[in-house]
C-alpha cells in the first residue's frame, strides 16, 4: 500500500525535533576540508572489531584514515552486539575519526514494514554523527514484481524520515544489480530510474561493477552525480582461479582512469573495503592507504 507523504512527516515529527543536523557537524562539509582526509569501510577488519573495537579503532586512525563508514547495527540496539551509538560516538572522537555514513541492513524494517526498527537506526545515526544512512543488500523476491512495489514504498518512507533528520539515504550495490531479468532490465539502472536524487543517492562499489563486468565510468557518463560515494577494493585471481578482492593497488582494477572521472561521478566520500584476506587485517589497510597516498589520492 502506498504511504501518505505529508502524514508519514507529520507522524515522524516528534522524533525528528531534537536532531537535526548541519553540514558542519560532519567535519567534512567541503571538497576542500575532504582532501586528503582517506575512509575506510570498516567491515574490512570485522574479525578485528570482533575481538576488541578500541584497539581496532587505534590502528585504523594510526595507519592515516580520518573517515569510518559504520556497519553491524543490526538488532536495532547496538553495533556489534556490543556498543551502544554513543559509545561508538566517544571512540571515534578519542581517536580523531569521524564517520559520515553507516549501513543498515535492518531486515525488520526492509522485510516486515517494522518503521520503528528505521526510526532506532536513525536515532543512532544521529548520535554517531552520519551524513547517509545506507541500505546495503536487497533480497532476491524483493527485486522484481509486487514484492519490489513494496520495497519502493518502504525506501520512499526511510528516505523521508532520514531527510527529516538531516541526512540523507543511499543504496550500495553488488553485482546482482547488473544482471538482467526477463525483461532485459538491470535492478542498479531500475532503482537509480525510479528515484530522485534527493530521495535515494548510491555508493558504487568499484570492485563489483568491474566483476560484473562493467565499466563504473560508463555508468558515472549515464548517470552524473548519482554515485556521491564508492566503495574502493581492488580484485584479483586467487590460488583457486576466482575473482577476489584485495588490497587496493595490489590488483586489476584500473583506478586511475576511475579516479579521474570522480567528479563526473559526483564522488564525496570514498571507503578502502577488502572481504578476503592473505595478510592480516591491519597489513591490509596498511597497503591499500599507502598506495593511494602515493598516487595522491583523497575524497572529493
Amino acid at each position: 500500500m502506498a504511504y501518505n507523504r505529508k502524514e508519514f512527516l507529520k507522524s515522524s515529527a516528534a522524533l525528528t525535533a531534537g536532531v537535526v543536523l548541519s553540514d558542519s557537524l560532519f567535519g567534512c562539509a567541503t571538497p576542500a576540508e575532504l582532501n586528503g582526509k582517506y575512509g575506510m569501510q570498516i567491515y574490512t577488519v570485522r574479525n578485528d572489531i570482533a575481538k576488541n573495537v578500541e584497539s581496532t579503532f587505534a590502528y585504523i586512525a594510526k595507519a592515516g584514515y580520518k573517515q569510518i563508514e559504520l556497519y553491524g547495527f543490526d538488532d536495532v540496539k547496538t553495533y556489534w552486539g556490543k556498543k551502544t551509538p554513543q559509545e561508538v560516538k566517544d571512540i571515534l572522537n578519542a581517536n580523531g575519526l569521524v564517520s559520515p555514513s553507516c549501513h543498515y541492513h535492518l531486515k525488520g524494517f526492509m522485510y516486515e514494514g517494522k518503521i520503528d526498527d528505521w526510526k532506532k537506526a536513525v536515532e543512532a545515526s544521529v548520535t554517531v554523527g552520519n551524513e547517509y544512512m545506507i541500505i546495503p543488500w536487497v533480497e532476491n523476491q524483493y527485486r522484481t514484481g509486487e514484492y519490489f512495489k513494496k520495497l519502493v514504498d518502504l525506501i520512499g518512507q526511510a528516505s523521508d524520515l532520514t531527510r527529516a533528520a538531516g541526512m540523507k539515504l543511499a543504496y550500495h550495490n553488488h553485482d546482482f544489480e547488473f544482471e538482467k531479468d526477463a525483461e532485459g532490465k538491470m535492478f542498479q539502472e531500475t532503482l537509480l530510474n525510479t528515484f530522485a536524487q534527493d530521495q535515494l543517492e548510491f555508493e558504487l562499489d568499484l570492485y563489483w561493477v568491474v566483476y560484473a563486468g562493467h565499466n563504473p565510468v560508463d555508468w558515472f557518463k549515464k548517470y552524473p552525480g548519482r554515485f556521491t560515494m564508492w566503495h574502493v577494493k581492488d580484485l584479483h585471481i586467487n590460488k583457486d582461479g576466482k575473482k577476489e578482492s584485495t588490497q587496493v593497488g595490489d590488483g586489476t582494477i584500473d583506478f586511475t582512469s576511475i579516479y579521474a572521472n570522480r567528479k563526473l561521478s559526483g564522488l564525496k566520500y570514498g571507503y578502502v573495503e577488502q572481504e578476503a584476506y592473505t595478510l592480516p587485517e591491519e597489513e591490509c589497510i596498511k597497503r591499500s592507504i599507502e598506495y593511494m597516498k602515493k598516487q595522491k589520492w583523497s575524497n572529493g
